[in-house]
């Protein structure tokens, strides 16, 4: 798994956007949920999802925001998971990218999780019966590549904690199809061009996409 080319990170959301600020009643309970994201876009879909791993590699992290890597308990020098997977519909449709990033777990069972190619991180943590929590740090806007186009997307950003592992970073993007980007007293999302990634994430291999 050790990368030996570019990885492309996903940034963390704009912040400043509360939760309370979507009109959609699901987007609002999606940036607030504490349990199985995957399990809350199924109810949703009222289908299974798919799990498409899109990357999954180990490298250092650079960080322009250093206290992320504080709260990972990791430095710029430290080999870390960066993994990028897709939530899809049976049709193959993006219902949400995810990315992992931090320490490899101790445990062989939690690397197994964390690392798994066929099975979601939520449902396989369920499914084991593995103590979790998780922490919020930032829900806003970025951005979803669509069909030919960029649009607005919602997206949060959290501390995963499984058993006593150290915590790993998840960022969250949501189709906007799913989870309608649209906020209270302006009727619209913000513009593409006044989404911005702070702080952006990149590894040692390379500068973040």
């Amino acid at each position: 798994m050790p990368g030996t080319h570019r990885t492309p990170v996903s940034p963390l959301p704009r912040p400043g956007i509360r939760a309370q600020d979507f009109t959609d009643p699901f987007t609002r309970r999606l940036l607030l949920n504490e349990g199985s994201t995957t399990e809350l876009l199924e109810r949703r879909g009222r289908c299974r999802l798919g799990l498409r791993v899109v990357e999954q590699t180990l490298a250092p992290l650079h960080l322009r925001d250093g206290r992320l890597l504080d709260m990972l308990g990791v430095t710029p020098q430290t080999p870390c998971l960066v993994r990028r997977t897709e939530l899809v519909s049976p049709e193959g449709t993006a219902v949400s990218r995810n990315l992992v990033i931090g320490l490899l777990p101790r445990s062989d069972e939690v690397t197994q999780v964390v690392t798994h190619h066929s099975v979601a991180l939520g449902r396989s943590v369920n499914l084991r019966g593995i103590p979790q929590r998780r922490t919020l740090l930032s829900a806003g806007l970025t951005t979803w590549q669509g069909t030919g186009r960029t649009v607005p997307a919602v997206s949060r950003g959290y501390l995963l904690h499984l058993d006593d592992e150290a915590p790993l970073y998840v960022a969250e993007t949501f189709n906007p199809a799913v989870a309608p980007p649209w906020r209270r007293g302006t009727g619209t999302a913000a513009p593409v061009s006044a989404v911005r990634a702070v702080p952006a994430v990149t590894t040692a291999l390379g500068r973040a996409s």
